[in-house]
């Protein structure tokens, strides 16, 4: 059996851009390490975590922040997304990062333990996660449109060696708020279930096929009844979502899109969850955080 502690939070709304600007951004820091005290998650994942090299080559790191602050002993940051890979005029961060002389802004997704990673193959020995893309638009235009996708997979070293995916899949403009678009819902929607099926690709033969423990976190940007994840990911893959006791929106204004779910429920022997509703919380992202406690067989 093992108890864990696991936790995902997206840090969009507060510091995914990790401006440099110094008052907001120490303030959130302070809040953001303070939470993490105050729930100490034995894995973390968030999306949405940034960082940038000034002029004088020195690294503004969100991933070295949480994993020395919070002390964690082994983190990934997976990145989906750089200036130097994909510069754009239209994203007013990456212009603004090139005239502060940055030498490069990124930001992705990244997993924090204080228990080692397995190799995937052999959970007895220590291993590295590995960032994964899901979907890779032909050109990134500066918009939430073409963000590439990613998901970081690893494994815990630790009997029974759960699997871990940390994933952020897509939304886009005017799928949501005062200019919401029915069309722009439906090929959102659509997109986010391709993601799914490839999430599914990825772990179909050598984890769900052999009924090993699998937990998948992240802003999945859908709420639950969503056919993506109550149709594909839990009626058709047979996930369990661990629903939180004060079930309540994460975010403002897209509802419940920040999930935790396990596979199979067979080795679920039981779990505690919530949404975490605090000043600390609210001052870090316009996401609020979900922390579960599970026990694995």
């Amino acid at each position: 059996m093992l108890t864990l502690r696991i936790m995902t939070l997206n840090l969009g709304g507060g510091v995914k851009n990790f401006s440099g600007e110094p008052d907001e951004t120490t303030s959130k820091n302070e809040a953001l390490l303070d939470l993490l005290y105050e729930l100490q998650p034995d894995v973390l994942c968030v999306q949405e975590i940034a960082q940038y090299t000034d002029a004088e080559g020195l690294k503004h790191s969100m991933v070295d922040l949480i994993r020395n602050g919070a002390e964690y002993s082994f983190h990934c940051y997976g990145e989906t997304l750089s200036m130097k890979h994909d510069m754009q005029v239209k994203k007013d961060l990456m212009v603004n990062g090139l005239f502060k002389d940055w030498w490069d802004w990124s930001k992705g997704n990244a997993v924090f333990s204080r228990l080692p990673f397995a190799r995937l193959g052999d959970p007895t020995r220590e291993g590295v996660p590995r960032n994964v893309p899901i979907y890779q638009p032909l050109r990134y235009e500066g918009t939430r449109d073409t963000d590439p996708r990613y998901v970081i997979i690893t494994r815990l070293k630790r009997s029974p060696y759960p699997y871990l995916v940390n994933l952020h899949l897509t939304t886009l403009v005017a799928e949501r708020g005062e200019d919401k678009q029915d069309a722009i819902v439906a090929q959102a929607q659509q997109l986010r279930a391709e993601q799914i099926n490839r999430v599914i690709s990825l772990v179909a033969e050598n984890i769900l096929e052999k009924g090993l423990p699998l937990l998948l976190a992240g802003d999945f940007n859908a709420n639950p009844n969503e056919p993506a994840l109550e149709h594909q990911l839990e009626a058709e893959y047979g996930f369990v979502r661990l629903t939180p006791f004060n079930d309540i929106p994460t975010h403002p204004e897209a509802g419940a899109v920040d999930h935790l779910y396990f596979f199979p429920t067979r080795r679920l022997q039981k779990f505690n969850c919530q949404v975490v509703v605090s000043d600390l919380a609210h001052r870090i992202s316009d996401h609020l955080p979900v922390v579960a406690d599970v026990v694995i067989e």
